[in-house]
């Protein structure tokens, strides 16, 4: 069976149905994103010699070019070649190399004008959706967006008809001096949400208003891998998984980049999945507080 977007019978909410996606492996004897298990078939560029980052073909893709799916693009980016490496334990150089690649392969999906949506996604820890221990980000391009995506994009759109003004430019100076601040300096801006709906939730911004991560500059590059190592670092220590992803609606050319950390310490109880209501037990500015700690 190919994969299929299916919609709810009265909300307006969609469902990608990919039953290949379910055949996923866990981790095998032989780890197929460390040099000696990867498959030369797979691969779709490698940057350094020998390679420091590898982009793969994704073997159980829930998106396809082919007919009969549901078309989209999707690759794996492995960002060392150490098994044992986390993102957090690389050098900063290696991370700003890492979200230089990101840009890179963002900026190659953006030439099949099919692909209407790109999300840069790493996800560590089996219930935060890994399914090879080994470090690895994936990017996925798409034709479809979710309503809730066109909701916010609609939201931001509105806001700025009638301001003026970004809703992130204007939410980073309200947060500038506030008790979720978590670091700053003259390219970034880090801070816990006001309505987190994850403990310890986090996000990266740069400051210039930058429609993707395509755009930025290596200093902005080299602060957001300050700050997304430390962001890391910490949720680390809090022996949780997590998730953390980048949006980039190619429609959209005025969008304000940022990237979002969702530490998943929890898993959502029957109120939370039958009301929509998410219970956060740790307050914005206590894991503001907490993060200051590790900066």
């Amino acid at each position: 069976m190919n994969s299929e977007i299916r919609k709810d019978y009265l909300q307006d909410k969609y469902a990608l149905i990919s039953p290949r996606r379910g055949k996923r492996p866990g981790d095998e004897v032989s780890c197929p994103f460390c040099p000696q298990g990867l498959s030369t078939q797979l691969v779709v560029k490698t940057y350094g010699k020998p390679w420091k980052i590898a982009v793969l073909k994704n073997k159980y893709p829930a998106f396809t070019t082919q007919k009969g799916g549901v078309y989209g693009r999707q690759e794996i980016i492995v960002e060392t070649p150490d098994h044992k490496k986390r993102l957090y334990e690389l050098p900063v150089s290696e991370i700003a190399e890492a979200i230089k690649v990101y840009a890179d392969r963002v900026r190659e999906m953006k030439k099949d004008k099919r692909i209407k949506y790109i999300e840069v996604f790493n996800n560590s820890g089996a219930s935060a959706g890994a399914s090879k221990t080994h470090e690895h980000s994936q990017v996925i391009g798409m034709n479809f967006v979710s309503p809730y995506l066109q909701d916010k994009t609609e939201k931001e759109h509105r806001y700025q008809g009638t301001t003026g003004r970004c809703v992130y430019c204007d939410i980073i100076k309200k947060e500038e001096k506030g008790l979720r601040k978590i670091f700053s300096d003259k390219n970034i801006f880090v801070f816990a949400p006001y309505a987190s709906q994850y403990a310890y939730e986090a996000r990266i911004f740069p400051r210039r208003h930058l429609d993707n991560i395509a755009d930025l500059t290596a200093d902005e590059r080299a602060s957001t891998a300050f700050a997304l190592k430390k962001i890391l670092s910490a949720v680390a220590k809090l022996k949780v998984p997590y998730n953390f992803y980048m949006h980039d609606r190619t429609t959209d050319a005025d969008q304000h980049c940022y990237i979002k950390i969702t530490p998943r310490g929890a898993a959502l109880a029957a109120v939370e999945l039958g009301t929509g209501l998410i219970i956060n037990p740790v307050a914005p500015e206590a894991a503001a507080k907490y993060y200051r700690k590790n900066f």
